[in-house]
């Protein structure tokens, strides 16, 4: 057999995924399917006082129906996590419900892990020790099932393993061991999606637009998740500008786009992800943001190792020209003012794809000056940032799984400069 054989593994997630204008009609027959009658819906404060998505799913519950924890916190710090654990073990659910974003999704994860397994949750963070030493705790006890009503354009109810909660104390965000956590049901509700302010909408779903762009340029990639990584790519650019107008069906078709991006990232996402994982988490910044802040700057990184990849994704933007990338591995050359110009492609201006077409831009430069608590690791910024070194000082520092990723896209330039190995999460 050739040694360049095709070869790769597809492990896709079992759940079902519900969707139309009202889907959460549909909440009863699935709880009911699940044999359970006692459903407890996670969910922020802000959602439970701000819109009627609470109601609703408490209405279509109806005896069903037997409390609610509101206290979800961007990022799912680790106190929340206690206190939802501490109500579920008061009110005995046999079926949560998660209503709203990717902090609610996670919160309920961890929320689950901690009511099945005791103890503390910080007993099941995956331990990350470079270069490449990964330690996944057992958590091997039944979970409760989870439901999700997602409300924004993220995806976390799609997401493998336990998801991510901040540790404020150790001054880092933690990877979750997640036997039995995954969603068993996503109730997509447009007119839930249609409740959530659009820069909410926008920032996440540039979220899932950084998770289709890293699996495209993955060292991971499989021709499964390139055909969901593109076309959710080409449906973003079609659909995300327009969801301003407020259109349902708009709305779902972007948050499938969405969805796709994340069911087809199966094998290992990159340093975007990586770096954003813990600027969110440390510095309080929402992880849309981050991802639409960085992305430009580490496809650039990345892009000698990948210029072939990266030009199917402007292919699948729109915006690929014959200047743009001539052969693998090296940017096509361009004149400029007299002088010879690389072009990095998409990467070369940020927001190009939306603004060449008259579209609001999603990306913004610089960082809001914030302080930093002594328990933060402290930072560099430079004019211009080596990227690479910038994210390696902050996750060297951490010891998160996450930072595995940094390597994924591009081993030739990250590996060679972070020496970190790669995993799939």
């Amino acid at each position: 057999m050739p040694a360049s054989a095709l070869h790769y593994r597809y492990n896709p997630l079992h759940q079902d995924i519900i969707c139309s204008a009202t889907a959460i009609n549909d909440l009863p027959a699935v709880v009911d399917s699940l044999g359970a009658s006692r459903a407890m819906i996670t969910c922020g404060p802000t959602i439970l006082a701000a819109c009627d998505v609470v109601p609703r799913v408490q209405e279509a519950l109806g005896s069903r129906y037997v409390g609610t924890y509101s206290g979800v916190q961007p990022h799912s710090p680790v106190d929340t996590v206690e206190a939802g654990a501490a109500l579920a073990q008061e009110t005995q659910p046999d079926v949560f419900i998660s209503v709203g974003g990717g902090s609610t999704h996670d919160t309920t994860k961890a929320i689950a892990t901690l009511l099945a397994e005791g103890g503390d949750i910080r007993d099941y963070a995956i331990i990350f020790e470079p270069p490449d030493k990964i330690t996944v705790p057992p958590t091997p006890s039944p979970k409760l099932p989870i439901l999700s009503v997602p409300t924004t354009m993220g995806c976390a109810e799609f997401s493998r393993g336990g998801g991510g909660i901040t540790d404020h104390q150790q001054g880092r965000k933690l990877s979750i061991a997640g036997d039995g956590v995954t969603h068993h049901t996503v109730i997509i509700d447009g007119q839930a999606l249609a409740t959530t302010p659009l820069r909410i909408l926008v920032s996440t779903a540039i979220g899932q637009l950084r998770i289709a762009i890293e699996t495209v340029y993955s060292t991971g990639r499989n021709p499964i998740g390139d055909g969901m990584a593109l076309h959710a790519i080409r449906l973003l650019f079609e659909n995300l500008p327009r969801c301003q107008d407020g259109d349902i069906d708009t709305l779902l078709a972007t948050k499938t786009a969405c969805a796709m991006a994340s069911l087809g990232s199966f094998g290992g996402l990159g340093l975007n992800t990586a770096t954003c994982h813990h600027v969110g988490g440390l510095y309080d910044v929402p992880h849309g943001e981050a991802n639409a802040i960085l992305l430009p700057h580490s496809m650039r990184y990345n892009l000698d190792a990948c210029a072939d990849r990266q030009r199917l994704i402007a292919e699948a933007i729109g915006v690929a020209n014959s200047t743009m990338m001539t052969r693998r591995g090296r940017p096509g050359r361009r004149r400029r003012g007299g002088r010879a110009m690389p072009s990095a492609g998409i990467a070369a201006h940020p927001a190009r794809g939306w603004r060449a077409r008259g579209r609001p831009g999603v990306h913004r430069h610089g960082h809001p000056a914030r302080p930093q608590p002594e328990h933060q690791p402290q930072v560099s910024y430079r004019r211009r940032a080596d990227y690479g070194s910038t994210a390696g000082g902050v996750l060297r520092q951490t010891g998160d799984p996450y930072a595995s990723g940094v390597a994924n896209p591009s081993a030739a330039n990250c590996n060679r400069r972070l020496k970190y190995g790669s995993v799939p999460f």
